[in-house]
């Protein structure tokens, strides 16, 4: 069990059946539970009280409910935070999708799809955070001397 002090309200605590549920969703669609310790680092009166809820609530009570698959949720996130605006958000779960199996393509599809219903302006915005999202991996996958060419493999001859 993992406590962090909340001021005025006792120890914020990590133990509860839905925290659990929620690091168990997190796991199915790929990632870690330990990103619900994330905003402890940001203050730690504020940051336990922000994972302990995102961990019940968002991925143990929302994510968990039944009648949507995980993919399903995944789609509704994307366009549910697209649609609002949120770049920094966005970029999170675009990763999330393609850790949880969603092809680039898949992401793109989801983001053509919302010109019909949230406009040119917001689909266009979202294509751009997935670009940078795939370049971003793409730099990574290719290592850090990528650019100058160093870490490209000689051909040799039979």
């Amino acid at each position: 069990m993992t406590t962090a002090t909340e001021t005025g309200a006792g120890p914020v605590t990590f133990d509860s059946a839905a925290y659990r549920r929620g690091v168990d969703v997190l796991e199915a669609v790929g990632a870690s539970g330990a990103g619900l310790q994330r905003w402890q680092r940001v203050d730690p009166v504020v940051g336990p009280v922000l994972d302990r809820m995102l961990g019940e609530f968002c991925f143990g009570d929302v994510w968990a409910r039944d009648g949507l698959d995980l993919r399903t949720r995944r789609v509704v996130t994307l366009t549910t935070i697209a649609a609002l605006g949120r770049p920094t958000l966005l970029k999170v779960h675009i990763k999330g999708a393609l850790d949880q199996g969603m092809s680039r393509r898949d992401v793109l599809e989801v983001f053509v799809h919302m010109i019909a219903y949230a406009g040119f302006p917001v689909a266009l915005s979202s294509i751009e955070v997935a670009e940078a999202v795939f370049a971003e991996l793409d730099a990574a996958a290719a290592g850090p001397h990528a650019a100058d060419g160093s870490d490209v493999a000689e051909e040799v001859g039979p």
